[in-house]
């Protein structure tokens, strides 16, 4: 994905970390100046940095791994300075479902926190540490690395279960209400709830001068606000077929033309991807994608036909399935349309512009 660096693939699902992840680099410099860290001291910081990421890394594929038990995909799972994303697919079909994904990344950390807390009670005789003194200054030595991971994922966990939506709280209660109130509703009152508890974090962040505070409150404000917004839009999607959308006139390009001439047409820097058809009975014979131009751009094309070239393997809509899976399917791949199918035979396409069209007409 763009503005994200992948750092390893597990359960086939990749994680990135986002490039503003690197603005915490100068936040820990900073916070250990300011919190008179020795040495020491500061590498033991680190090392709870990166061993809390871990837990958030473990609590997102809580949520995945959850998620592919009720059948649904996650795209990735993404590191951004405020914690972790796992991008599914879809929501899970059932409120119940959607209940235990949400609570799955929370019970992965309390699991964490419970097995530490053995740890504790057997080696430390369940006693955590006073972690500052009395000057303020924070004092980090080995033996408190298990005390700190113990409270760190309990917080974690604590937090998450807030019922502010988009938080794992906000899911679980989303869901609980959908099952009575349908999603969307649901999903307007749990947004509600996470937009005012984001207005209160930001609050007390500008209070306590805590600039985490203030970004964690207007990123969840937003997330809040966006969710919503997506719901709403798919709502409305989905209350149409394919059939009345699609676009029935749009450019083509026929299987016998021949390549060098339509390559020599183009401009250097085109990014269209283009439809290719028989021309004896105007049936789809595939897409020639603006990726797969750029290549031919570069290699010798003496002869050849567009045909022979063109790419048939894409995923094709029917008819008869509403926008909101048409949607769904398109954004899977990585060209702007896909051909629509009526009884097998050709009859159309349905492309980005044509969605955005039908939402436009329902908005006014």
């Amino acid at each position: 994905m763009q503005g994200a660096l992948k750092i390893f693939t597990l359960a086939r699902i990749p994680v990135y970390v986002h490039w503003s992840f690197s603005l915490l680099t100068f936040f820990l410099l900073y916070y250990g100046w300011y919190a008179q860290m020795d040495l020491s001291s500061f590498l033991i910081f680190l090392f709870l940095f990166l061993a809390l990421f871990v837990s958030v890394i473990l609590h997102e594929y809580g949520h995945a791994l959850t998620a592919r038990h009720y059948g649904v995909k996650t795209k990735d799972i993404i590191l951004l300075p405020i914690g972790g994303l796992a991008r599914l697919e879809e929501l899970p079909k059932k409120p119940l479902q959607e209940f235990v994904v949400a609570a799955a990344g929370p019970a992965v950390n309390l699991i964490l926190a419970f097995l530490l807390g053995v740890v504790l009670w057997l080696e430390y005789n369940g006693e955590v540490g006073r972690i500052f003194s009395s000057r303020g200054t924070l004092i980090l030595r080995w033996h408190r690395v298990i005390p700190m991971l113990f409270v760190l994922n309990l917080s974690l966990a604590i937090m998450n279960l807030i019922p502010a939506f988009p938080l794992d709280g906000g899911r679980m209660l989303r869901a609980a209400l959908a099952i009575k109130l349908g999603r969307l509703k649901a999903t307007q009152i749990a947004s509600y709830l996470g937009q005012g508890f984001s207005i209160l974090l930001v609050g007390y962040g500008v209070y306590r001068r805590d600039f985490m505070s203030m970004v964690m409150g207007f990123f969840l404000f937003s997330m809040a606000r966006k969710e919503y917004r997506l719901l709403k839009t798919e709502n409305i999607l989905s209350q149409h077929l394919i059939e009345t959308t699609m676009k029935s006139a749009y450019p083509v390009l026929y299987a016998t033309d021949s390549l060098i001439d339509f390559l020599s047409s183009l401009p250097n820097n085109q990014k269209t991807d283009f439809l290719v058809l028989n021309p004896a009975d105007q049936s789809f014979h595939g897409i020639l994608s603006a990726k797969k131009i750029k290549e031919l751009q570069k290699a010798k094309t003496d002869n050849l036909l567009i045909g022979a070239v063109s790419n048939a393997d894409f995923p094709t809509l029917t008819t008869e399935q509403n926008v909101a899976e048409g949607l769904s399917v398109l954004r899977s791949v990585s060209i702007n349309f896909l051909p629509v199918l009526r009884d097998q035979k050709f009859v159309g396409i349905l492309d980005y512009d044509s969605i955005n069209q039908l939402l436009k007409t329902k908005s006014n």
